[in-house]
């Protein structure tokens, strides 16, 4: 059955890889290709079911316009009107079911836009009726072929082919949907938009008969789409053809072009198709360019991004008729009647880009609780995680130094009077990673030390010295990842990067008085540039491009992979902090109007390049994450994982935690975690006066 042929899952699949393959730009809702491959693991068969149950509704086309050129100058302007992705792929995968069916009823005169033709077939049947002795040729050319079709007209043919109800309103709202300009939406009475990917099938439709009919009266036809020629023994024969060919195409609403169509022979010579014929000779004048979606010099009609209306108000009555009079005097529709149509504007709102990350707050524990409608109750000295699908786990308390709970998670009375007298910190976020808040004893606060903190923060030396150590401890490591990374590549960028961190560190090492927090802070700043600005060059996965650090909302799969990253290592030192007795809110280098986890924020800026950094790197380039493992942007225009993936980074992450590794405080190799926690030690026992702080240095 055809219909069940075109929703099946795997040809959804294959017209997919051919949008994807055919790549183009995005339309009115603009979703890229990138985008939806992104979220294809979820959006392509939500499209197909879309699809399957009726709900599925055709956006406007977006219109571009592309320059017609002549000897390299721009003699004219055409339309090009290009669907949204998610519209490409329905129509790709109806059209692959489609072929096989159409083909083999359209006249063998016809190459344009066929499976297993082209354009040097159409040349080289030209030559061969030359050969048999068609001498006399009628070079032909469509007034606005493909925006002059009648579209009752197309639908009747299609019929005529395959009378399907559900196939002629899948066709019909295609080739209606309109057209976004500036004035507003432009719906069509005639033509199919060229630039979509089911108007080449449907231009051979309207056109078929009128190849039949030729035929039935042996006159030798070659056309590709809207240029034919006609080819006959005389002249007196072309100018019969001619004359019916006209007679044809006006019962078609068609005509032909007045000054591109004319009587010609081979002796006299003609163009088609770009090749010259003249007596025996074909001569190609340049090579045909391959057909490009959007191609370069293209100017869009209109920036506006469109979405479904979702909307409870019905339309009023004088709505649906200001857009019935538009539609009928052929006016462009204006976005406020937009929700008569079913469509709205997206609302564009800038994303802000701060210089401090302090924006995004996430959690994380030793004990991750991700699975939604999981429950964490208490047996016995164990910690039994319930998930609704999987088999109960069951962890020892005592190995338990933190939780993390994402979401919707339900925790036992017991569980948390547990957690209160073992002083394990709790940490409550939303499904996505944002920072809800947490649970901890108030035994667990160091009132002595709280007490010095809160003098410290009048204490303007101590602020600046320590700030200045966990800005070179940063830009150290820092360096010393791009050293690694370019250890076998040699890139000069990151060879310029690395120079521009060693000028730093030096004037930091050797500054002679005591730089204030805003230097501190200019330097950390410069310094991160100049490190990001290697990105490009550092991640080797074409999919993955670097537009630069964006902090919140991450608007790309890059930037989401490393807020993630930084999520999750701001909170183990949020909880690290809240263990050792000290408030993560009274910090020496991050400030800002609102109250926020300074000191965390301070304390993480060492471990960023040599634990997230590092990891995301990775799992980019060698492909352990992909395109497809992040969400299409949310509202805010923000960019996530996906719940499988967000899995497989918490696994990687937590293997990159537990990697061990040398520091100066402890004898033994220790884990980056219990780094972590000897440096909010250290910075404890800075506050209380016995050292002055020393930020952590990856060992080379």
């Amino acid at each position: 059955m055809l219909f069940q042929r075109f929703i099946d899952p795997d040809n959804f699949e294959r017209a997919w890889d051919k949008v994807a393959t055919n790549r183009g730009c995005a339309g009115v809702d603009g979703e890229t290709i990138a985008a939806f491959g992104w979220r294809k693991r979820t959006a392509l068969p939500n499209l197909r079911q879309a699809v399957a149950t009726g709900r599925y509704r055709p956006m406007p086309l977006r219109q571009f316009w592309i320059p017609k050129k002549a000897d390299g100058n721009i003699t004219g302007w055409r339309a090009l009107r290009v669907p949204t992705v998610r519209d490409r792929i329905v129509q790709q995968a109806l059209l692959q079911v489609l072929y096989p069916v159409m083909e083999a009823e359209f006249d063998p005169a016809s190459y344009a836009y066929r499976p297993g033709r082209s354009h040097r077939m159409a040349v080289e049947k030209v030559n061969y009726w030359r050969s048999r002795g068609y001498d006399w040729v009628l070079d032909a050319d469509i007034v606005k072929y493909f925006d002059r079709i009648q579209h009752e007209r197309l639908l009747e043919e299609v019929q005529e082919r395959i009378n399907r109800p559900w196939l002629l309103h899948l066709i019909e709202g295609w080739i209606t949907a309109g057209s976004l300009t500036p004035q507003g939406i432009l719906l069509p009475q005639r033509g199919v938009p060229q630039g979509a990917v089911i108007s080449p099938l449907l231009a051979n439709v309207y056109l078929d008969d009128f190849d039949a009919e030729l035929r039935a009266r042996h006159w030798k036809l070659v056309r590709y789409a809207d240029d034919f020629v006609v080819l006959g023994r005389s002249r007196q024969q072309v100018e019969q053809g001619r004359d019916r060919v006209a007679q044809l195409l006006q019962e078609m609403a068609l005509q032909l072009h007045p000054e591109k169509t004319r009587i010609t022979s081979f002796d006299q010579g003609f163009r088609f198709l770009g090749h010259v014929f003249a007596g025996e000779l074909v001569l190609p004048l340049s090579p045909v360019p391959k057909a490009e979606p959007v191609p370069p010099g293209a100017k869009a009609s209109s920036d506006l991004q469109l979405v479904y209306a979702d909307t409870p108000d019905s339309p009023t009555a004088m709505q649906q008729a200001l857009v019935a009079a538009l539609k009928q005097s052929e006016q462009p529709i204006p976005p406020p009647l937009f929700v008569v149509l079913g469509y709205k504007v997206r609302p564009q709102t800038p994303v802000e880009i701060t210089s401090q990350e302090i924006e995004w707050r996430n959690g994380m524990s030793s004990l991750y609780v991700v699975e939604q409608g999981t429950y964490l109750q208490k047996e016995q000295g164990r910690f039994i995680l319930k998930a609704p699908k999987d088999d109960a786990l069951e962890v020892p308390i005592q190995e338990v130094e933190r939780i993390l709970v994402f979401g919707n998670v339900q925790l036992s009375t017991a569980v948390i009077a547990s957690c209160l007298g073992r002083h394990i910190p709790v940490i409550f976020l939303s499904q996505l990673g944002e920072y809800k808040g947490h649970l901890w004893s108030a035994e667990i606060t160091d009132l002595v030390a709280e007490a010095q903190q809160f003098d410290r923060q009048t204490d303007e030396p101590f602020r600046c010295r320590t700030a200045r150590a966990i800005v070179y401890g940063k830009l150290w490591n820092s360096k010393l990842l791009l050293m690694r990374q370019n250890r076998k590549r040699a890139l000069p960028s990151v060879n310029k990067a690395i120079t521009r961190l060693d000028d730093a560190l030096t004037t930091l090492s050797n500054a002679e008085r005591l730089l204030s927090l805003e230097q501190l802070r200019g330097y950390e700043g410069n310094g991160a540039s100049h490190y990001f600005q290697t990105f490009p060059d550092l991640i080797t996965h074409p999919d993955f491009p670097w537009q630069g650090r964006i902090f919140h909302p991450p608007t790309d799969p890059v930037n989401s992979l490393l807020s993630f990253g930084y999520t999750l290592l701001f909170n183990n030192v949020f909880s690290l902090l809240l263990a050792e007795g000290l408030n993560p809110y009274l910090g020496n280098l991050h400030r800002a109007e609102r109250q926020k986890a300074y000191l965390a924020f301070d304390l993480m800026e060492e471990f960023r390049s040599p634990v997230v950094d590092s990891l995301v790197l990775r799992l980019i380039n060698q492909k352990i994450v992909r395109p497809t493992d992040f969400t299409w942007p949310k509202e805010n225009q923000g960019v996530y994982l996906t719940n499988p993936a967000r899995r497989v980074f918490l696994k990687h992450f937590e293997q990159r935690m537990t990697a061990t590794l040398t520091h100066p405080d402890v004898k033994e190799p220790v884990s980056y975690r219990r780094v972590i926690h000897l440096q909010v030690q250290r910075y404890k026992r800075a506050v209380l006066g016995q050292v002055p702080y020393e930020a952590f240095q990856r060992p080379r």
